[in-house]
C-alpha cells in the first residue's frame, strides 16, 4: 500500500474514547463513581462532545497540508509549490459555414465576433474575421460561455444568425460537432497532476512526465498511456471522461506534449486515440426465497454498471470474470451464472467498453 494511500492520524478523534478519558480522570479526582444519569456525567458528554468536534476540525485542517487529503482552496496552495495551478474552465469550439445563394457583387467581410446561437440561448462567436468571395466560407467559433454546456451541438444545431451583416441573405451552420468545453478543474485531476508534477521538472522523458503534460493539456483527461513503440518514438493515448477523445483533444495533446521544451530532441510525440475493446455482460442469477427478487435484481444491476464504470475509467483494465461474479454477488444473490464475457488481457493502450449488461432472473432458491 502507498503511503498516500493510507489515512493521517493526527490526534484521536474517537468520541468515546474522550468520554472515557475524562470520566476516569474525574473519578480519579473526585474519588466518586460516576453514573449515567448524574449531572456530572451529563456535564462531561457535553464537554467530551465538544472536545470532539475541536479534535475533527483540527485532524481536518491538518490533512489539509497533505495532497492527498486536501480540497481547494489549500489544493491550490498545494500545486503552487510545485508550479502545478487548476485548470480554468474552457470553451467549447465548433466550425461554422456561412453561405450564400449566389457569389456576392463584392466580397463579403464577415467580422470576428459575429454570433451564431443553437437553441437553450447558447451562443459561438467566430475567432476571426474571413472574406466571403464565393457562396460559401468556413470559420472557426468559440463558445461565449465557457464549460461543458457548449459541447454536443451536432452538425446543423447552431445555425441563428444573431448579428446581420450588410443586409446579406446569409445562412449559417456548424459543420462539426462542438467540442472542447471543460468546467474547471476537478480537485481529483488536480491533485494527480500534483503528484507527477515532480517527473516534469526534467525534459528526459520519463513516463510520467509525459503523463503529466498530457493531463495538463485538457482537464478531461482522466487517464494517459504512454508507450515506445520503436526506440525514439512516445505514442499517447489519452482518455476522457466521456471515452475516446475528439481530433480537436488529440491535436491538443499532441503541441502540448511536441513542444521542444517538454520532450527530448530525440523523441516523435505521436498522439492515437486508444483502442477500444468491447464485451458484454451477460448472467443468470438465482436469489434466495427470503429476499425480494425485484429488489435483488435492481441492487445487481446497479453493482454490474458500478463495474463498467470504474473499468471504463482506466486504460488497460483486464475484463475478468471472477471479478464480474463477484460484483454481481450481492445481498440477497445465491449464485451466479455468467455466460459473457470470458477473461480478456487488456493492453495498456486499450479501453475496455461494455456494450451491454444482460442479467436474467434464473429462478429463486429456499435457504
Amino acid at each position: 500500500m502507498a503511503l498516500s494511500d493510507k489515512k493521517a492520524v493526527f490526534i484521536n478523534t474517537d468520541a468515546a474514547a474522550l468520554t472515557a478519558e475524562m470520566i476516569a480522570w474525574y473519578e480519579k479526582v473526585s474519588g466518586k463513581t460516576l453514573y449515567p444519569a448524574q449531572d456530572e456525567r451529563l456535564l462531561i458528554n457535553l464537554m467530551a462532545y465538544r472536545e470532539a468536534l475541536v479534535r475533527l476540525a483540527i485532524q481536518d485542517t491538518a490533512e489539509q497540508n497533505l495532497v492527498a487529503f486536501a480540497r481547494a482552496p489549500m489544493l491550490d496552495y498545494l500545486g503552487e509549490l510545485v508550479g502545478v495551478y487548476r485548470l480554468a474552465a474552457a470553451a467549447a469550439r465548433t466550425r461554422l459555414r456561412f453561405q450564400l445563394e449566389e457569389p456576392p457583387a463584392t466580397p463579403l467581410v464577415i467580422p470576428a465576433g459575429t454570433r451564431v446561437s443553437a437553441r437553450d440561448s447558447i451562443v459561438f462567436a467566430t475567432d476571426e474575421a474571413v472574406t466571403l468571395s464565393d457562396t460559401t466560407v468556413s470559420v472557426t467559433a468559440t463558445c461565449t460561455e465557457r464549460g461543458t454546456l457548449g459541447n454536443g451541438w451536432q452538425p446543423a444545431q447552431i445555425s441563428t444568425l444573431l448579428d446581420g451583416i450588410n443586409d446579406a441573405d446569409l445562412s449559417v451552420t456548424n459543420t462539426e460537432p462542438s467540442t472542447g468545453g471543460a468546467d474547471p478543474e476537478e480537485d481529483a485531476h488536480l491533485r494527480e497532476r500534483i503528484r507527477l508534477a515532480p517527473a516534469s521538472f526534467s525534459n528526459a522523458g520519463s513516463r510520467e512526465a509525459y503523463r503529466f503534460h498530457a493531463m495538463s493539456a485538457h482537464q478531461d483527461i482522466r487517464d494517459v498511456a504512454v508507450m515506445r513503440p520503436v526506440p525514439g518514438t512516445v505514442a499517447l493515448y489519452p482518455l476522457v471522461k466521456t471515452g475516446l477523445p475528439s481530433d480537436t483533444l488529440l491535436a491538443l495533446v499532441s503541441g502540448t506534449c511536441a513542444d521542444e521544451k517538454v520532450r527530448p530532441l530525440t523523441d516523435t510525440v505521436k498522439v492515437a486515440s486508444p483502442v477500444k475493446v468491447t464485451y458484454r455482460i451477460e448472467a443468470a442469477i438465482r436469489v434466495y426465497a427470503g429476499y425480494d427478487s425485484a429488489e435483488v435484481m435492481a441492487a445487481v444491476k446497479q453493482s454490474a454498471q458500478r463495474y463498467v464504470d470504474k473499468q471504463a475509467a482506466q486504460l488497460g483494465r483486464d475484463i475478468v470474470p471472477s471479478q464480474i461474479q463477484a460484483a454481481l454477488s450481492v445481498k440477497g444473490v445465491y449464485s451466479v451464472e455468467l455466460k459473457q464475457p470470458t477473461l480478456q488481457v487488456v493492453k495498456e493502450n486499450e479501453w475496455p467498453w461494455c456494450e451491454s449488461i444482460g442479467l436474467n432472473l434464473a429462478g429463486v432458491v429456499n435457504d
